[in-house]
């Protein structure tokens, strides 16, 4: 493989972005890989879609490009305190009706509870939503440099923290190596319908998510 240039997302790789993140990004997500009793429920479904869609003109997401290709993807946004409480009023509202709707209700609670704009007394941070690498050129250490690449772009626009949620042990590893500090732990096991059973059943190592922060 030549050498890998990181440079900003555009609007026209949104489709091979789509193609990339369902190939390299949620065939390998453990919480994604959890065996559902209907296996349409493991579909990522068109909402998704239209938020990474609605992350490009921001100009904070990032490619990874190598030989022509996407090699690797980190989606970005602002986000500012009304957005925390907006999110969870609004998957609390919805009905759960596939694995993606469960984790997106864990994950706007765990948010809401570390609350980084509390945590490090800021009104405004760059929001990392997605890391993927491509399988081919993994253990390269491409997933550190588009964080890294991240975590400037943020500096550069003025941003005062960059932050993430973390849904597995390599993400946490690989941000955290970065100095990102871990503002609060979630285990999975703690999420539970309403007869005691476990929605997201995730295997070990990767049985908890993390809201991690970095102040610029």
């Amino acid at each position: 493989m030549s050498a890998i240039a990181i440079r900003a997302m555009k609007m026209e790789d949104f489709d091979e972005v789509e193609t990339f993140l369902a190939e390299h990004f949620f065939k390998h997500e453990p919480l994604m890989l959890i065996p559902q009793e209907d296996a349409a429920q493991s579909e990522v479904v068109q909402p998704e879609a239209e938020l990474h869609r609605s992350l490009i003109p921001q100009n904070l997401s990032l490619v990874a490009v190598a030989e022509g290709r996407i090699v690797g993807v980190a989606l970005a946004g602002e986000l500012v305190p009304e957005d925390l409480e907006r999110e969870f009023q609004e998957v609390e509202a919805k009905e759960v009706k596939c694995l993606l709707d469960k984790i997106h209700k864990f994950l706007a609670g765990i948010e809401r509870q570390a609350n980084i704009f509390a945590h490090f007394g800021v009104e405004r941070a760059l929001y990392l939503y997605m890391l993927g690498v491509d399988s081919s050129v993994r253990r390269q250490r491409l997933g550190s440099r588009l964080v890294a690449a991240t975590i400037e772009l943020g500096r550069q626009r003025g941003f005062p923290v960059v932050t993430s949620t973390c849904t597995n042990m390599h993400s946490r590893r690989l941000m955290t190596g970065l100095h990102m500090e871990c503002v609060l732990t979630k285990d999975y096991a703690e999420y539970k319908d309403e007869h005691g059973e476990i929605l997201l059943p995730a295997l070990e190592p990767h049985t908890s998510a993390a809201v991690v922060g970095i102040r610029l």
